[in-house]
């Protein structure tokens, strides 16, 4: 009874260090990037550059998520965590300066570097919690929950205070040496030893990415498709809603309704799992985010998209979960935070094809209504692709036989 007790607090202790760890990723994560491109059309960046700073910030995720993952692999995920973390701060600060040159590289060198704080974290995560899908769909909730708590109070430091939009920039220097000072205060002696997360004896950097591209180059294609159908809404939903003749804070409302969604859509993900299986889920995932883009596609009032975004929010937590989960079951021991970040990166990917194939299309209609038709069409294609290339799990490795097994056998 006593052992059952010591697991048992163990377990609730380990799910609190992952909800603390989640915390930290949705308060970094909510300062500067939610606002990046109003605080670069505030500075003074002409709009028609807004897009191919945008695309350019896209491939910089794409490119630096998975080589994140890597090194975090090889050299320890919260000491890389921590790095990243570290990095982020002055360049956090950076969007604070009102220098629309500064902000512009601010904002790639963002994209650079925030492609590790998700990857590294839900890799970390997983591994902590043994690949427990139903524990992560809980803390997964933190993250989400501190995002939209640091979203709302940024909208109201910059409308109400003399900050104005040097608010998320400021804030998001503070929160990002907080939350560098958390993860190392948690390593201890793995900051320097690296002791207990990475990884002994692994490929090396451009052999484990491309090794894990080439295991699962169709899903990853598939996910970018489906990603695209969820970028899409991202962010063409407030100018849609500016286009419908919605009001500033209809715009926020609609922008926020996504991540709310999320809260409850993570919390019966577990349920859901059990019912219906991972793959199901990412299917209907891709249904919902195809359905609601054609919503906010068509919608003739603000009221429809947002109740378009609420159920985006539902579809985008349906596809994330299942696909991380049999992305991360089929990568070894030495490849799991660099397939997490292969997953992120692909997010990245689905903002480029919206970027490139978006661009012509709101030039050549003069509305973003036709964009998220597209996307909306791809998100259910990407999906069966998906599904019919599912990663299979890994097999376990066997243990070497020892002395008394190799004796016997001989």
């Amino acid at each position: 009874m006593v052992d059952v007790q010591h697991d048992d607090t163990t377990d609730e202790y380990v799910t609190l260090r992952a909800l603390a760890l989640m915390l930290a990723r949705g308060s970094v994560g909510g300062t500067v990037a939610p606002y990046g491109t109003v605080i670069l059309l505030e500075a003074g960046l002409p709009p028609a550059l807004l897009g191919p700073l945008a695309a350019l910030g896209a491939i910089a995720t794409l490119l630096a998520a998975p080589t994140w993952g890597r090194l975090g692999d090889r050299h320890g995920r919260r000491r890389m965590l921590a790095l990243a973390m570290l990095v982020a701060a002055p360049i956090a600060l950076a969007h604070a300066t009102g220098r629309v040159a500064v902000i512009a590289v601010a904002y790639v060198l963002w994209a650079l570097v925030a492609s590790a704080f998700i990857p590294l974290t839900d890799s970390l995560v997983l591994g902590r919690l043994r690949g427990d899908r139903a524990r992560f769909a809980r803390v997964r909730v933190g993250a989400s929950a501190m995002y939209m708590v640091v979203v709302v109070v940024l909208g109201a430091l910059v409308s109400g205070t003399a900050l104005g939009w040097a608010a998320p920039g400021i804030v998001g220097f503070v929160l990002c040496l907080l939350a560098t000072a958390a993860v190392v205060g948690r390593l201890r002696g793995e900051l320097i030893s690296g002791t207990g997360v990475a990884v002994r004896g692994g490929t090396g950097l451009v052999t484990g990415i491309l090794a894990g591209v080439r295991r699962n180059r169709w899903f990853l294609v598939g996910l970018a498709l489906v990603f695209a159908g969820s970028n899409a809404p991202t962010i063409f939903t407030g100018p849609r809603v500016a286009e419908v003749g919605g009001t500033g804070w209809e715009v926020g409302l609609a922008i926020a309704a996504g991540t709310l969604v999320e809260l409850p859509a993570f919390l019966t993900l577990p349920w859901l799992l059990r019912a219906i299986g991972g793959q199901r889920m990412f299917v209907t995932g891709g249904v919902l985010l195809g359905v609601a883009g054609l919503t906010s596609a068509l919608a003739p009032t603000p009221e429809l998209l947002i109740a378009a975004r609420l159920l985006f929010g539902a579809g985008y937590a349906w596809v994330v979960l299942p696909s991380l989960a049999a992305i991360s079951a089929a990568a070894p021991p030495d490849e799991h935070a660099a397939s997490a970040a292969l997953h992120f990166a692909t997010q990245a990917g689905g903002s480029l094809l919206v970027a490139l194939a978006g661009l012509p299309l709101v030039a050549a209609t003069g509305s973003v209504a036709a964009v998220l038709a597209v996307a909306a069409l791809a998100a259910p294609v990407g999906a069966v692709v998906g599904l019919r290339a599912w990663p299979r799990a890994a097999s376990p490795v066997e243990p070497a036989p020892g002395p008394a097994e190799a004796r016997a056998s001989t």
